[in-house]
């Protein structure tokens, strides 16, 4: 972390940087938040955060910050918000909220929109997305709709479509792009009703009715029961999907 706050410009610094904290915060276990934890405290994502900023969000965003067009800082950078941004105990919610809180969304999406070709962006950046968005009341669906208003026109929900259509035969961008629409897509009210309509506009319900881990992420895009609901479900059933989900279930 002190590395990466010292040479926020050094490129090679941010990207091995970002890449270490990426390994040492990698585990789900006692041990593996116990080190994550100590990350966040030492200004981790902050830091990441700046790298993701300077080569286009605390020493991650700053790392995203410094470098956006360097392709691999910005997959570096995305993989350790992945893994310091992991976990759904107060702790873990804390750090996603201090994630937020520095910018990581933004960025997030400007490293997708910046390098639409680069697989290891595509794939952890919609995996930042996931984690960061984790649905909790409140700052969870203040993080949600963060994420889909991030970028302008071309935002989370839309970066996220994209991805999985560039990419159609990368599991990993399928994977994670059908659960970034999962958790960003997720809500009845207006706001989130809102998410649906511009997930199916960006081609969601294509892009999902064709993979077989898209289940959840359809269910989200085709809730409802209004006119806009019931189109949602045609253009599913359209696009294969009600094969899709078949064969899901007997594979």
């Amino acid at each position: 972390v002190a590395a990466l706050q010292a040479h926020p410009q050094a490129a090679g610094v941010q990207e091995q940087g970002c890449r270490a904290l990426c390994n040492v915060c990698f585990g789900t276990d006692a041990a593996g938040g116990a080190r994550k934890q100590r990350a966040a405290a030492a200004g981790a994502i902050q830091a990441v955060v700046a790298a993701l900023q300077a080569h286009p969000h605390e020493a991650i965003v700053a790392a995203l910050q410094a470098h956006p067009q360097v392709a691999e800082v910005q997959e570096e950078g995305c993989a350790a918000l992945v893994n310091v941004c992991d976990g759904d105990d107060d702790a873990g919610l804390a750090r996603k909220q201090r994630a937020a809180g520095a910018g990581a969304m933004e960025l997030v999406v400007a490293a997708m929109q910046a390098h639409p070709q680069a697989v290891g962006v595509q794939q952890y950046g919609c995996w930042a997305m996931v984690n960061v968005c984790h649905r909790t009341p409140g700052a969870g669906l203040a993080r949600i709709q963060r994420a889909a208003d991030a970028g302008g026109a071309s935002a989370g929900i839309e970066v996220a479509v994209a991805a999985m259509q560039v990419h159609p035969q990368v599991a990993e961008v399928q994977q994670h792009g059908c659960a970034a629409l999962v958790n960003v897509c997720s809500g009845t009210d207006a706001t989130g009703l809102a998410r649906i309509q511009r997930a199916a506009e960006a081609g969601a319900i294509e892009v999902v009715g064709v993979q077989g881990n898209g289940c959840l992420a359809m269910v989200n895009v085709c809730l409802g029961t209004d006119a806009a609901a019931l189109a949602h479900k045609q253009r599913a059933a359209d696009a294969g999907g009600i094969e899709a989900i078949v064969a899901a279930m007997q594979a």
